[in-house]
């Protein structure tokens, strides 16, 4: 099992520099372990990143092992010739160490100030993706498109990984799920969709890889909290945290799986206790529950890269640091999960 982390953004700008603390965490992920550290991406949008490329590329220069990658990058109202160049540099600036996870997104205005129509997005995606791979693995190349075009051209510099960087493409329908099998090198899944949704998704994505003739691989999110006090997380942890994804789950996209959650709590006025949430969710309690909680998804997925948010996930509206817990409880999260978790599966 590959253990990979979404990175908590702190921001002090009192600092000389703001992000140190954050800094300071990407160091400490790549001590313990952890396989990848990935970075969101909104434009618009409080406590978001306008270019995660941009500071993927600096965390290569303070770590040696730990991979970097987006989850997500909005890929369809960005040139994708830029975007492949980008994710070339930060290759060879890192030794092979880039990815790239993409999506389309949720948000209209973002399309409508890149001057894209949020209509298109999908049409956008096929096509943008197909000449990321064009250009990585092939030079003297050219392209007629819809929305992009060029003349025969090669890429440099050339990414270090062959045949190119992974490329993971998320997505929760069912036009989406066979888009990543037909032009990605794994699903990105997750990270609120309930675990019934999950596997029904999954079935969709093997049919169509096993029709394609191509490997199933896919990579799981999952926002997390450990701790050793199982009860406390469930009383002091879980109703704050689980209302914070509420909230951003009612500004984001809803697809069936949150409409219907959200329907429930919001138009039939039902208490659905947030036990029921977490469980569905989110992996949470102590180094021994969340070792069973994972053990089960390895039994009904066959998972075996998951992508842990401890904390993650809350509306930016109003604030400058993305994370539900500070500092100092989220280094003592990763060091236990690091300590107490990952041996289980290794």
């Amino acid at each position: 099992m590959r253990f990979s982390i979404y990175l908590p953004i702190w921001r002090d700008l009192s600092d000389p520099v703001p992000l140190r603390k954050t800094f300071e965490f990407v160091r400490l992920a790549e001590e313990l372990g952890f396989d990848t550290a990935t970075q969101g991406h909104h434009h618009f949008l409080m406590g978001n990143f306008s270019d995660p490329l941009t500071f993927l590329a600096a965390l290569t220069g303070i770590t040696s092992r730990l991979r970097f990658s987006t989850t997500i990058f909005q890929l369809p109202f960005h040139n994708p010739l830029r975007v492949a160049e980008q994710v070339a540099v930060i290759d060879q600036l890192s030794g092979g160490r880039a990815g790239i996870g993409v999506g389309i997104g949720w948000r209209e205005l973002e399309y409508q100030a890149y001057g894209a129509r949020y209509a298109d997005r999908g049409a956008r995606m096929e096509e943008a993706l197909q000449i990321m791979k064009l250009l990585w693995t092939q030079e003297n190349v050219s392209f007629q498109g819809r929305f992009t075009s060029f003349p025969e051209l090669t890429l440099h510099p050339r990414p270090i990984q062959q045949p190119n960087p992974p490329l993971w493409v998320a997505g929760g329908v069912k036009a989406a799920i066979e888009r990543a099998a037909r032009l990605g090198d794994a699903w990105l899944c997750g990270p609120v969709e309930s675990h019934d949704t999950i596997l029904a998704m999954k079935r969709i994505y093997d049919a169509k890889c096993a029709e394609l003739g191509r490997p199933a691989d896919w990579v799981l999110r999952r926002y997390a909290w450990i701790s050793e006090d199982d009860e406390a997380i469930e009383k002091e942890v879980l109703p704050e945290y689980i209302d914070g994804l509420l909230d951003h789950w009612r500004e984001s996209n809803r697809d069936h799986d949150r409409a219907e959650l959200l329907h429930r709590i919001d138009v039939l006025g039902e208490p659905v206790p947030v036990r029921e949430i977490a469980d569905a969710r989110l992996l949470w309690g102590s180094p021994d529950r969340v070792i069973a909680q994972i053990r089960h998804l390895q039994a009904e997925t066959g998972i075996d890269h998951l992508i842990l948010g401890f904390g993650t996930g809350l509306p930016m509206r109003s604030r400058l640091n993305q994370s539900f817990g500070s500092f100092e409880e989220m280094s003592r999260m990763v060091r236990l999960f690091a300590r107490e978790v990952m041996p289980a599966f290794r």
